[in-house]
């Protein structure tokens, strides 16, 4: 069965008095899963006495109208005694400002940013908070981290955290892990210290070295906030237990909120992603998908959902707030979660809260609890969901890979104060590759460092600034065994410590790419590539190389080497010598789409586009029978062919006769 369903109470919203009546009429609407929210700071108002009767009845409610209940434990809203009881607790930033406990967007009962959990006394209390909750309610799904990241990041991004003595302390114990010696920092670092009482986290920008660890250490502490807690849930239960992340760090919160998807799935039964596409992602169906291949991956073969979805306009934030999505709209979103992967879809949420700055948003409903045509579209689409066929299946995973890398993020935060830069470069050419309708993995250098993953035969490597022995000597040996990598320019610039590469490609690819790096400039606005099928355009860094083997594809207008092709082994490696992505990011042409498919020579499958352009998509699956599924999405406004074999079956959405899909709609068929 997939999940199907919506995020209903969070307090105080919405008044008691609806309960019944909503929670039913949720359940008319097609959906079989509601979320509930366990906020520490509401339930543990008096310390001692915690206060489930909220809970309790709309647990029982749910299972009367035949919902599972998913439990999101929050304790990122701490109660107000323990804010009084341990001030020091309070996070810090990187100017010696602590946060008192308030309500915000994500807490209109009060209780945010919570406090710092490297506090023995905070931790303390949550793991009893969790304790109490996880034994009480039985057969529920447990979130025991909503959106995890660094939190009061989520409403000071240009500020760092968390300076609290505990935290201070926690980070020069993981220091002296990493570096046993001081020697060993001053080498990493650059600096010359004589003892470990001298050594702090930076508190500015461009001190390159200490900054990467600083964040580095940071998304190691948070993993183990969530270690923790799913401990101690498992303690108390054998459900399942999930996290799920407000949306990929590569789009834009990696660095600032301290938020990597792929370090967050080692210890739970289920993941997910939170997406608003058109509050947050500007309508971009690709950025949508993006989170959700992201999720898919991070998740490693465990189930994932997208567990939040955006159920109605944007929150209120002056002329930024954006309108009531069209219904075809929601249904499209429901589809790409679907397309790629995912077992579940919970809307944020049933009905739009009443209290707080995202009042009146997100609701499927009104205000007032009454049914929208988006949740008319919702319920349409539990036909959809409640399919049998899609019990079981799993994605056909793509040859073609994205490689991204948390490393080459945080140096571009380190050196240009936001990863801005990196963000463009992986958005774009992930759109590169789904705009010529690509299927593309997300493959995290971290899962680099020991071999490609199975089943990939190309890489697609964006932005490659940084990057460590191991990553390097795993793709040299993929390119040999016959793999072919596409590399952007100055593969391995920079070691992990931030310190610039003298030569480039570094020893540690072994002649792999057949050229070296004589020196770098900064493409001039317009350039392009010239190859034997069109231009292809340039941005930001152009590299200024010379051939050691390896043949010219592509040149710059001056007539340096621009694109370059070496054999080595039984594979193929392909340099770049600019940064087509971040181009393609910030305005798409069809003359770079049709170059870089080509480089990445993807295989042609049977069910197809008759004629492709960006908003034409299609995902394959296998069905637990092992018949093939192809999901075809058109988010275009116009009518688009596909090539369908004759033993092709529709199974839902429209095919016409030849092959026709209609506008902003879709289509699940079942193939031999």
């Amino acid at each position: 069965m997939t999940v199907l369903g919506a995020q209903y109470y969070r307090p105080p919203n919405p008044p008691r008095g609806d309960w019944a009546r909503d929670l039913a009429r949720m359940k008319a609407a097609g959906m079989n899963t509601v979320k509930l929210w366990a906020c520490w700071s509401w339930i543990d108002g008096r310390e001692g006495e915690y206060d489930f009767a909220d809970l309790d009845e709309l647990v029982s409610l749910a299972s009367g109208n035949g919902l599972r209940v998913v439990v999101n434990t929050i304790i990122e809203n701490a109660p107000y005694w323990l804010e009084h009881r341990a001030p020091h607790a309070r996070y810090v930033d990187e100017g010696g400002r602590a946060i008192r406990l308030t309500a915000a967007m994500n807490t209109p009962g009060g209780g945010w940013p919570g406090l710092c959990f490297d506090n023995d006394e905070v931790w303390s209390a949550a793991s009893a908070f969790l304790r109490a909750v996880a034994s009480r309610y039985d057969d529920v799904v447990w979130d025991v981290w909503n959106e995890p990241h660094l939190e009061p990041a989520s409403y000071f991004p240009e500020r760092m955290y968390c300076y609290c003595p505990a935290s201070l302390a926690r980070f020069t114990s993981w220091l002296r892990r990493k570096y046993s010696t001081v020697d060993a920092l001053n080498e990493a670092w650059s600096r010359r210290y004589s003892d470990w009482a001298q050594v702090a986290p930076p508190r500015v920008f461009e001190a390159v070295p200490d900054l990467l660890d600083w964040r580095e250490f940071w998304f190691d502490n948070l993993a183990e906030w969530l270690r923790r807690r799913v401990e101690v849930v498992r303690e108390a239960t054998d459900a399942t237990v999930m996290t799920h992340v407000a949306l990929s760090g590569f789009t834009g919160q990696l660095a600032t909120h301290t938020l990597d998807e792929f370090r967050l799935t080692d210890h739970v039964d289920a993941f997910g992603t939170s997406s608003f596409p058109t509050w947050l992602m500007a309508d971009d169906h690709v950025e949508h998908l993006f989170n959700l291949d992201a999720a898919r991956a991070a998740a490693r073969g465990i189930p994932y959902w997208q567990a939040e979805l955006q159920g109605g306009r944007g929150r209120r934030d002056g002329d930024r707030s954006t309108a009531q999505p069209r219904p075809e709209v929601v249904s499209l979103w429901m589809w790409n979660a679907l397309a790629a992967g995912a077992t579940g879809i919970v809307f944020w949420q049933w009905r739009p809260e009443l209290l707080g700055p995202e009042s009146p948003g997100y609701g499927l409903c009104t205000p007032s609890g009454d049914l929208t045509e988006r949740a008319e579209a919702v319920r349409e689409f539990a036909v959809v969901a409640d399919d049998p066929v899609l019990a079981g299946r799993s994605v056909v995973e793509p040859t073609v890979a994205l490689v991204v890398s948390r490393r080459s993020a945080l140096h571009t935060f380190a050196t240009d104060r936001t990863m801005a830069l990196y963000r463009d470069a992986v958005l774009g050419a992930y759109r590169l590759l789904l705009d010529a309708d690509v299927e593309v993995r997300v493959v995290h250098e971290d899962d680099l460092a020991t071999g490609v993953p199975t089943g990939i035969e190309t890489l697609y490597w964006p932005m490659p600034a940084v990057a460590d022995e191991a990553v390097m000597r795993t793709l040299a040996s993929f390119v040999r065994a016959g793999g072919r990598l596409v590399a952007e320019a100055g593969p391995g610039e920079y070691a992990p410590t931030g310190h610039r590469r003298p030569r480039v490609p570094d020893e540690a690819f072994d002649g792999i790419f057949g050229v070296r790096e004589r020196e770098t400039t900064v493409a001039e606005p317009g350039a392009t590539i010239a190859t034997a099928s069109g231009d292809l355009r340039a941005a930001w860094q152009q590299e200024l190389l010379a051939p050691a083997g390896a043949d010219v594809l592509g040149t710059f207008a001056a007539g340096d080497p621009a694109i370059t092709e070496n054999r080595v082994g039984t594979g193929t490696a392909v340099l770049v010598a600019t940064y087509p992505s971040i181009a393609y990011q910030r305005e798409p042409d069809a003359s770079s789409r049709r170059i870089v498919a080509s480089l990445v020579a993807p295989p042609v499958h049977e069910v197809r586009w008759a004629e492709q352009r960006p908003g034409l998509l299609t995902r394959r699956a296998t069905a637990a029978d092992g018949a093939g599924l192809v999901f075809a999405l058109n988010w275009t406004d116009a009518p688009a062919a596909l090539v369908v074999p004759a033993t092709a079956k529709v199974l839902h959405g429209r095919v016409d006769e030849g092959g026709l899909v209609p506008p902003m709609s879709a289509a699940l068929l079942r193939v031999a």
